[in-house]
């Protein structure tokens, strides 16, 4: 489900990434890739569960969910920079257009429902409640890794 879910990412800002920001098709590429990495690295680095489920909910973000959307906004920053090759302003709107609109589409997905979240993830919800040896090993299925 989430390969679905990075297709439509590419589907629905890939020509904005391209026309409006300019970037070249391996770039455009690259910054949709280093989304679904970022958002690999920052929920499998431990990320609190309440804060990943209230993230990726229909609610207003709470101060877990705030602090979990800036480190990922900062993750993602950085592999714009450091792999995809982009420059800070490039960078800055790409992650501008690009995060709003995955966080969006993973709340749409998850809803705040830790069944579905595990769901995603590849393994069972009581995997990913129990600890982050459910988040890693979904996580690596969720991204293709």
């Amino acid at each position: 489900m989430i390969d679905q879910i990075i297709s439509s990412l590419k589907d629905k800002v890939g020509g904005d990434l391209l026309s409006k920001i300019g970037l070249d098709q391996s770039q455009a590429d690259g910054a949709i890739k280093a989304a679904g990495s970022s958002v690999q690295e920052v929920i499998g680095g431990g990320a609190d569960l309440s804060s990943v489920l209230n993230l990726f909910s229909k609610d207003g973000n709470n101060a877990g969910g705030s602090d979990l959307l800036k480190t990922l906004g900062s993750n993602y920053l950085g592999k714009l920079t450091g792999q995809v090759g982009l420059d800070a302003s490039k960078a800055g709107s790409v992650k501008d257009l690009v995060l709003p609109l995955l966080t969006n589409m993973l709340s749409e997905k998850i809803g705040g429902n830790k069944d579905m979240l595990g769901s995603l993830l590849g393994g069972k919800a009581k995997d990913v409640v129990g600890g982050l040896t459910g988040k890693l090993g979904g996580l690596g299925k969720m991204f293709g890794k």
